[in-house]
């Protein structure tokens, strides 16, 4: 296992859910960096775009090989639409593209793990992710969603009774679609409130023994950040 093919994914279903909290303890244990939502976007960006590619270009990849095949023939003088390299050497550039994104994300994290954090990950995504990447961790928060919804009420992300309808919504079309499609192998389901409660330390040890970490400092919990 190499520190590029084993990262660490913090996702949640909605905002305000404890994923820089999780972010933090991960860092502080000193064997992982966890970067932020740019470079979740990033990941997320690059696997779409490869699954668009895939999905436009492997169903006539015939025909564009012969298209490919004639111009090296010298046959020009026609109408050549979009060339483009061999189909499978097309696809298999854009699958290193995303190889060489992880191996700079494990390079720049400095330290044996790497991973990045995005609430509101969309669950597709981080399938297609974990399908990538096996030896992959998710950790995916569950925070009562009536907390999220207040707090994200309180930092003004919310300003309307229908806006927090719609985040209640998200909130739940994610949940659903995470226990239904996400691995069980790869994901930890960590109930937010855990970590809030007297047994925090217990919880801690097996989230810790699900990374593959040492230990994740409980100290971390003393402080919070944008606690609202």
């Amino acid at each position: 296992m190499t520190s590029a093919q084993s990262p660490i994914f913090i996702a949640a279903p909605a905002r305000r859910s404890g994923t820089t909290l999780m972010q933090r303890l991960c860092i502080a244990s000193g064997e992982a960096m966890i970067f932020g939502e740019s470079a979740a976007n990033d990941l997320l960006q690059a696997g779409m775009m490869l699954q668009i590619k895939q999905q436009n270009y492997s169903y006539n990849s015939e025909w564009r090989d012969g298209i490919m095949a004639e111009v090296r023939e010298g046959k020009v003088n026609q109408w050549i639409p979009d060339l483009l390299p061999n189909i499978t050497d097309y696809l298999s550039l854009h699958a290193e593209l995303l190889d060489q994104l992880c191996l700079g994300f494990a390079t720049a994290a400095r330290c044996s793990r790497w991973g990045v954090k995005l609430p509101e990950w969309p669950v597709q995504s981080l399938v297609f992710w974990q399908n990538r990447l096996p030896e992959s961790r998710t950790i995916y928060i569950l925070r009562d969603v009536e907390e999220c919804v207040q707090s994200a009420f309180t930092m003004g992300m919310l300003t309307e009774e229908s806006h927090k309808d719609e985040f209640r919504q998200i909130h739940q079309q994610h949940l659903a679609m995470a226990k239904r499609d996400l691995s069980a192998e790869q994901t930890y389901f960590l109930d937010y409130g855990l970590l809030t409660a007297p047994s925090a330390e217990e919880e801690l040890a097996r989230v810790a023994a699900f990374l593959n970490l040492k230990s994740l400092p409980a100290s971390v919990l003393e402080v919070r950040v944008g606690n609202y």
